[in-house]
């Protein structure tokens, strides 16, 4: 299969931000996003988008300005999208489908609402399903500990036994996300690889630390990664990705190849 590159979009009230260890930092609106980034243009050197609700329990004037300010970002853009970040019901998910999302993310409500993926599966399907890990490197021998509700509540150490639930649960893929290596641009955690067995069931992608097309390279190049996933704007967006994609490319890396689509004609 075909590896992926994954580009992602942290959003509340209204903006779009920069994230470093989860701490948020506006960087602008869908205008600004579009005017200053050509935002359609460098999406066809992605395989697909994700648009993350960032802002704890968002109420339902918080989603409308979101599936309004997504509607505005679709018209030039033609990978499959992620929606997310928030969700606590179906009717939560079967909103973000109904606004474009050919797949939703899930993080909290997994840990608090065992049945909640089970009914998303069941309406849409395991593979409309995306479930996002966030952990950081805890000290005292704790080793790697998932952190819930955007980043602020220590949850379980991740071990065999919460990979083992993850494993056996009904989302299609998992996302590990390093809070440590957020927005550092440092390089990613391929460490934490090693405490998922070979065999794992699900398609399993990395995010937190991207900040240069090596960056990229080095994390497709593992046999356990289906793709990475990276929402640093400024190191990305203009020709990043287009670099990204090219440099795996040229290495012998199994991405999509895709004709550059003409938006004037």
């Amino acid at each position: 299969m075909n590896k992926r590159i994954i580009f992602a979009l942290l959003y509340r009230d209204g903006n779009f931000f920069l994230s470093r260890n989860f701490s948020l930092q506006k960087v602008g609106d869908v205008n600004w996003l579009k005017n200053n980034f050509g935002f359609g243009e460098t999406c066809h050197f992605i395989d697909e988008l994700m648009i993350i609700m960032v802002k704890k329990s968002p109420s339902l004037e918080d989603y409308k300005k979101y599936f309004e300010d997504i509607y505005e970002l679709r018209k030039n853009i033609f990978v499959p999208i992620t929606l997310g970040g928030g969700i606590r019901n179906l009717e939560n998910a079967k909103n973000c489908f109904l606004n474009g999302a050919d797949k939703v993310l899930i993080n909290t409500s997994f840990y608090k609402d065992g049945d909640l993926i089970n009914e998303i599966n069941y309406n849409y399907g395991s593979k409309a399903i995306t479930l996002m890990l966030d952990y950081k490197i805890k000290t005292e021998n704790l080793g790697r500990v998932i952190f819930t509700d955007c980043g602020t509540k220590n949850y379980h150490k991740l071990n065999n036994e919460i990979i083992s639930k993850i494993s056996n649960s009904d989302c299609g893929e998992v996302i590990i996300n390093s809070i440590d290596q957020d927005g550092t641009g440092a390089g990613l955690d391929f460490e934490a690889l090693d405490l998922f067995p070979l065999n794992f069931k699900k398609p399993l992608l990395l995010m937190g630390g991207s900040g240069k097309p090596e960056h990229i390279k080095e994390a497709l190049n593992k046999d356990q990664l289906s793709g990475i996933v990276t929402a640093n704007l400024f190191n990305f967006l203009g020709t990043g990705l287009e670099i990204s994609r090219n440099m795996a490319i040229n290495s012998g890396i199994k991405l999509a190849k895709f004709e550059k689509l003409d938006l004037n004609t």
